[in-house]
């Protein structure tokens, strides 16, 4: 791949991941679950412009230090955050299973979505796991 075309690509990623940041910062407080419908990219389009940024920040700047460690740091958090964003109807069941559940009242209405609920948090936790292992690669050995 040409320079130019190295550049225009990296310049892709960071338009893709300063929206998402931007989405991010918007964000009142911290969820279990959020709407993919938020997203401005594809989840796998953000993964992606997430990693070109790191390969690039890691490109650039060969030396560790303040800067450098701070948007790796931020950079694979919103990689591991991303993993919280499912389809819209999956978000629903979440929240409606998790309100029959803090209710403590098995003839709440939603109570039926109480298991699927579970299911959707254990989900997202071994998602989010998972993502975490997958950023390993790029994080220095003092950081893992």
């Amino acid at each position: 791949m040409d320079q130019v075309a190295i550049d225009k690509k990296v310049e892709h990623a960071e338009n893709i991941v300063h929206t998402y940041g931007e989405l991010l910062a918007r964000l009142k407080h911290v969820n279990t679950a959020l709407p993919i419908s938020l997203l401005p990219a594809s989840k796998d389009e953000i993964r992606q412009s997430i990693q070109t940024l790191i390969w690039e920040l890691n490109d650039v700047t060969a030396e560790a230090g303040p800067a450098r460690d701070g948007a790796l740091n931020g950079l694979v958090q919103a990689y591991v955050y991303l993993e919280q964003f499912l389809p819209d109807d999956k978000v629903e069941v979440l929240a409606r299973g998790q309100a029959a559940i803090q209710s403590a009242d098995p003839e709440h209405e939603d109570w039926r979505y109480a298991d699927e609920a579970n299911q959707i948090v254990t989900q997202i936790k071994v998602a989010m796991e998972n993502a975490l292992e997958d950023m390993r690669i790029y994080m220095e050995p003092d950081q893992r």
